[in-house]
């Protein structure tokens, strides 16, 4: 069926589309072997060679406990309960243990990217459904090659685990759409049910809300109102609680109750947000920076979308609405942070792959966006080749020294995608051929992808050089010897990473107050003290200055590093400390 056009495009037809199938170039972008080669190299080489940063610390650490404890319905940091999130996002990462033997940063890390892989194969099938072939291989690679997707799935964390089951249920639904039974309804539920227990309700609110629109719009509602379907509803709901209620009873003395935080996570900071508040607007800026470097195809492809509405065809009026209401409940939320609206991003991905799917009905569209994107590509790796130029500058004027090696691979990057995407439009154009959407995207989307392939399996790793703390922090455990206690091994705040790095078996106090440090001082035996140059400031004001100045040992700072507040500081104590006598060696 040939789709009804807006007055001014130019539509060849059915037959027209059927004949680009056979070009080269798109069966290059819709090769799958291609495609999962890619996917697995940006989301899995060199995933553990970083350290764990911000709040990854809290999922390994986590996992670690509850393999310690063998206790895996009450998780804990430090051995204090910590129910922040749902269980199964932990789960994973204790079953990506099994295959390495422990857990490290590349277990931590492991389930999220395994849930991009996901992402991106529902993307590509989800597309292919509702579109074609070329609409959803297209919207996968894009979807692949944002930043935003791709430095989320390479995170410790559940972000990724969110969108792919937010997938899961809406792909179950379109493939299953002419069904009403109580499978069908059963499974959805339980995708949502499970997917819940990665991050929260948003993988159950999200995918109902937009299921719920295709079935406005299509006039099926009522196919919904049966005992099957709220029966399977009602089951997905016990699944949901069934760990929560698990947990509650087999607490113990455990003083955190999941369910409850679950609803104060997810219900009562969507109403009133007790942190994590940023303006209303936010997403019209967080969006575009998730989906770089695809943003300027974003905005034509919404321009054109919003320019033919009323010819577009049911399926691509869905696609648009479910990124309508993606947006619209992310921003009315009270609580704001730019990674909380990473579901968007597949159907950005999915409006642009169809926008240049359809390069035959708006071809001035399509040249004008795709040249607007090769410059602004050519200009990231211009950049990049002038990274080393760059260095001595920001040396010179600044003070900030590049770590050893990082500028010249910049600009190997920088040479290599702009000699790539040179290479690749000069070999299409000896083909003969006139200019087509694919030929503009394709040298594009190879510069991409040697650029993110750059970043994150090269560049991030030598950047490891000015993140100190997981080998300053081994260096401290070996000193400390293997008979330390942890109860003689204070903190100055319960900081996940450090906990996890120091690697003991047991909980260490963490001295948060004055009276907690001079109690810790007092005591008697060999102890240390781990502790963050800003609480030198505040609890930590009572450490004689004398002791103040020369600590056991002290994390490096990098060649031009000028803020010190987070530098580790340890001392190590033999007996108690006073003003008169100290006791530091």
């Amino acid at each position: 069926m040939v789709e009804k056009s807006a007055p001014g495009e130019n539509v060849s037809g059915q037959e027209n589309i059927l004949a680009e199938a056979s070009r080269p170039c798109k069966n290059i972008l819709t090769n799958p072997w291609l495609f999962y080669g890619a996917g697995i190299l940006l989301l899995f080489c060199m995933l553990g060679a970083r350290s764990l940063w911000g709040s990854e610390g809290r999922w390994a650490e986590i996992a670690r406990e509850m393999v310690l404890r063998n206790d895996y319905f009450h998780p804990t940091i430090n051995w204090a309960p910590y129910f922040d999130k749902p269980l199964f996002t932990y789960w994973v990462i204790v079953a990506a243990s099994w295959i390495t033997g422990t857990i490290n940063e590349f277990t931590a890390r492991l389930p999220n990217a395994v849930a991009g892989l996901g992402a991106l194969w529902a993307t590509a099938f989800l597309g292919t459904r509702l579109f074609s072939r070329h609409a959803g291989y297209t919207a996968a690679w894009l979807l692949l090659t944002s930043f935003g997707f791709l430095f989320w799935s390479r995170t410790a964390c559940a972000d990724m685990e969110n969108v792919a089951f937010i997938l899961f249920a809406v792909l179950w639904y379109r493939l299953n759409a002419d069904r009403a039974d109580f499978s069908r309804f059963l499974v959805f539920y339980l995708i949502c049910a499970v997917g819940a227990h990665f991050k929260g309700l948003p993988a159950a609110v999200l995918p109902v809300a937009l299921c719920l629109a295709d079935a406005v719009s299509g006039k099926t509602l009522k196919r919904y109102f049966t005992l099957s379907h709220f029966t399977a509803m009602l089951i997905g709901v016990a699944v949901y609680l069934l760990p929560f209620i698990y947990a509650a009873y087999t607490g113990g003395g455990y003083e955190e109750n999941g369910l409850y935080l679950a609803f104060k996570e997810n219900i009562l900071r969507f109403f009133n947000a007790f942190d994590h508040r940023e303006p209303f607007y936010v997403y019209l800026y967080y969006v575009p920076i998730l989906f770089l470097p695809w943003a300027p195809l974003l905005m034509a492809a919404l321009a054109r979308a919003f320019r033919r509405y009323k010819y577009m065809s049911r399926d691509e009026k869905w696609i648009l609405h479910s990124f309508l209401i993606i947006f619209f409940i992310y921003t009315i939320s009270e609580s704001r942070r730019s990674y909380y609206i990473l579901p968007i991003l597949p159907f950005c991905a999915l409006i642009v792959g169809n926008f240049l799917a359809r390069a035959a009905a708006d071809t001035p569209w399509i040249k004008t966006s795709l040249r607007i994107q090769g410059w602004l590509i050519t200009a990231a790796c211009a950049l990049l080749i002038l990274a080393p130029a760059s260095g001595f500058f920001l040396e010179e004027l600044a003070g900030i020294v590049p770590p050893e090696g990082l500028t010249i691979s910049l600009c190997i990057t920088g040479i290599l995608g702009f000699l790539f995407s040179r290479l690749v439009s000069r070999a299409l154009s000896h083909k003969g051929q006139t200019f087509d959407w694919c030929m503009g995207l394709l040298p594009s989307l190879g510069a991409v992808v040697i650029i993110l392939a750059g970043f994150f399996c090269w560049q991030q790793v030598i950047l490891e050089q000015y993140r100190p703390y997981k080998p300053f922090l081994k260096k401290v455990r070996t000193a400390m010897g293997g008979n330390v206690s942890p109860s003689n091994v204070a903190l100055s705040q319960d900081t996940a990473n450090v906990i996890f790095y120091l690697g003991f078996n047991g909980p260490m106090p963490v001295l948060k107050t004055p009276k907690t440090v001079e109690a810790f001082l007092d005591r008697d035996g060999l102890r240390y003290m781990i502790v963050q140059r800003r609480y030198l400031k505040r609890s930590f004001s009572v450490l004689p200055e004398e002791l103040k100045k020369h600590p056991f040992m002290s994390s490096p700072l990098y060649p031009g590093q000028k803020r010190k507040k987070m530098q580790l500081l340890v001392w190590r104590l033999q007996g108690p400390v006073d003003n008169k006598k100290q006791a530091h060696h």
